[in-house]
């Protein structure tokens, strides 16, 4: 990994730091984001003390605009003039409904239309760095998405964290392969893979209330279960993917936290298209969009 450059986005702390710190024991150059500049710069210090090496840079964001992963975009290609490795970490799971300043329901725009907007706006560097990566963090909580994952996108009929959490998984995951089609050929592949489970501050917030019922009947259990989960251990796939010789040509692959692929759920040719078609419509239509695309009801008011 020397001289390779890797951004990994929400990297202060839990899987994203380890993954850091594992890829910049290689070699590598890491970039790491999160919203708080002052954990953002201790994070750094702390790479940087045990890597023995000072390649390790923060850069502030809002995750959870489109806006702010295109700024993200534009500030990293004016800095480096590569990348090589691409590292979508960034996610979340709420207890209550809320939104992104774009209006969209959190969980959505945390795992889907941010990672989409900030890959799409850093692909011309991805290509010209090529052999690149792609890394999407996803979740087994993919397979628990029951029914049609296109119906009531915002959550707006009811809501539960875990529900919005395992659609939002599957979505990403369902991207994920549409991208890694279009990329065929590039240089660039795209993967998916679930880390397994991990005790961070995220986890530490998860309300009972928001898990399914065998959870929530067995909630001391399963927190148990959370507690014993290693941050360190579930950065191993993420680190195989955008690190190993093995890996180096595959994509549109799902792999599980021992960096071993598996069949995903998300299979459906069909339903790739249309992840990719809401991600890029919402990336579009977003407010904070920095070249915000009309809707089609406005493109229509326009001609009238």
């Amino acid at each position: 990994m020397r001289n390779r450059t890797v951004l990994i986005t929400e990297a202060t702390s839990g899987i994203g730091f380890f993954t850091a710190q594992a890829l910049m024991s290689m070699g590598a150059r890491v970039i790491v984001t999160g919203r708080d500049e002052e954990r953002g710069h201790e994070a750094v210090g702390e790479l940087r003390r045990r890597a023995g090496y000072k390649q390790a840079h923060f850069f502030a964001v809002d995750h959870s605009t489109v806006g702010g992963n295109q700024d993200l975009a534009t500030r990293v290609s004016k800095e480096f003039e590569r990348i090589h490795v691409l590292v979508n970490n960034v996610g979340g799971l709420y207890n209550d409904r809320r939104e992104s300043n774009d209006g969209y329901e959190a969980t959505l725009a945390m795992d889907l239309v941010g990672p989409f907007a900030l890959t799409e706006a850093l692909l011309p560097a991805l290509r010209s760095s090529a052999p690149a990566r792609i890394v999407n963090v996803a979740s087994a909580a993919h397979a628990l998405w029951k029914g049609d994952p296109f119906v009531d996108l915002q959550f707006e009929e009811s809501y539960r964290g875990f529900e919005a959490y395992a659609r939002s998984k599957l979505l990403k995951m369902l991207w994920t392969f549409a991208l890694a089609r279009r990329l065929e050929g590039s240089g660039v592949v795209a993967n998916a893979l679930n880390p397994g489970m991990a005790w961070t501050t995220g986890t530490e917030g998860i309300a009972r209330r928001s898990m399914p019922a065998l959870q929530r009947l067995f909630w001391p259990v399963f927190r148990r279960m959370q507690r014993r989960g290693s941050a360190e251990k579930a950065a191993h796939a993420s680190v195989v993917l955008a690190s190993s010789p093995e890996t180096a040509s595959v994509t549109g692959t799902y792999f599980e936290s021992n960096a071993k692929p598996k069949q995903p759920f998300a299979v459906d040719a069909g339903y790739q298209e249309r992840a990719w078609d809401l991600a890029a419509a919402l990336t579009a239509q977003a407010p904070t969009a920095l070249n915000r695309r009309p809707t089609l009801e406005q493109e229509r008011e326009q001609l009238r």
